[in-house]
Order: structure tokens, then sequence, then C-alpha cells
């Protein structure tokens, strides 16, 4: 699945002969240390989250990046979470994470792995706990390899959710042999996020000039 990642701008306004280039959307966001994550975990979206993660370092180590979460997660590419997981760890920022809309799977663990008192989601969003999917064909001994892989990807992912929720990995296991719908408020008792923003707490920045 190929997914192309593109820049969103605004659209033209005013007078031919008085009209500017539309912002460019991303940027202005990356201004704010915004990271925004929208799409599915593939490895385009994860090239250009990470890229994103080592430049706020780079700008600025001290200063908390907010990431915000609205992604269906992953399907056949766990290792793409666990990349942004590790760089969420390995960089000195603080990392707030907030759900708006989805945080599914593999997102789910990427919304947990926020700093803790620093995760949140707004009111209408859903989070999704389920084990990492895929499919498997060919030769019987590439099936074995790859139903080996999707059990390392599972344990890798129940010890990441277990340290940041405090959760005991038999727990969440269970929890997750069927797909696991919590509201922000359930998703708050179970340790994946801190609070629950409301509209006035939402604290969505509005870069100079737009």
């Amino acid at each position: 699945m190929t997914l192309p990642i593109q820049a969103v701008q605004a659209a033209y306004y005013g007078r031919p002969n008085y009209r500017t280039p539309p912002p460019d959307l991303p940027s202005l966001l990356l201004n704010e240390r915004i990271v925004y994550l929208g799409m599915p975990l593939v490895p385009q979206v994860t090239e250009l989250i990470i890229a994103e993660l080592l430049y706020l370092q780079y700008q600025d180590p001290d200063k908390p990046i907010r990431l915000y979460i609205n992604s269906v997660g992953t399907y056949g590419f766990e290792t793409e979470a666990f990349a942004i997981c590790d760089t969420m760890n390995y960089i000195k920022p603080p990392i707030h994470t907030i759900c708006m809309g989805m945080a599914m799977g593999m997102a789910a663990m990427l919304l947990s792995a926020g700093e803790k008192g620093f995760r949140a989601s707004l009111p209408n969003a859903t989070i999704v706990l389920h084990q990492p999917q895929g499919a498997a064909q060919g030769q019987a001994t590439d099936i074995q390899i790859r139903v080996k892989e999707v059990l390392a990807n599972k344990a890798t992912m129940l010890d990441v959710l277990s340290r940041h929720t405090g959760q005991s990995v038999e727990k969440i296991t269970k929890d997750m042999d069927r797909m696991l719908y919590m509201t922000p408020e359930t998703a708050k008792e179970y340790g994946i996020i801190d609070k629950v923003l409301e509209a006035t707490e939402a604290d969505l920045p509005v870069p100079a000039g737009v």
C-alpha cells in the first residue's frame, strides 16, 4: 500500500491581483512544535514523523513536542510504530500525546508512550486495543516465519503497553483477545492517557500570521 505524503494547503482567496500563495499548513504546525499523525503507519508516514521529531529536537532539545494522533495504526507494518516509539524515547524533548478521532492498535500504543501526565484525548475520540494483524502467503516455511514475526511484534507491543499503562501483560493479553474499544474516560482508567481535554483545554495554538 502506497500512500503519498502531500502538503495540505489552504485555498487562494481575494482578488486575482492581490492573491498570495496559500500557507503550507504542515510547516506552520511544525513551527508550533506540533506533529500530526493522521494516516495509517506505513513507511512513508513513519519517515516523515521521525524526521519531524528529530528536527524539533535539533531546534530546541528542551521544549515539549505535541503529537496529535488520529490513526488506525498498522497492518503488517508493526516495526514502523516501534521506530516512532523508539524515537520518542530517544530524543530529549518530552512528547505530549493527544488523541483526536481515533487511535487504534499501534497508534494507541504511541498514545500511551507520551510523557506521563501529558497524555490526553479529546472527549469524543475512540481508543482501540487489538493484536498486531497481518497476512501470510507463500510456502509453509515463509508462513511460519511470518507467524513468528507477528508473535514477536505482539510481545513487544504488550511490553510497551504494560510499561506505560501499569497494567500487567497478562491482563492486556486477555483484553486484546478481541478488539477492546475504549472511551477517553475508560482509556484514562486503563492508564493509556492521563486526562480528557474539553474544548477550552485543547490549547490548539494559532500560528502568527494565519
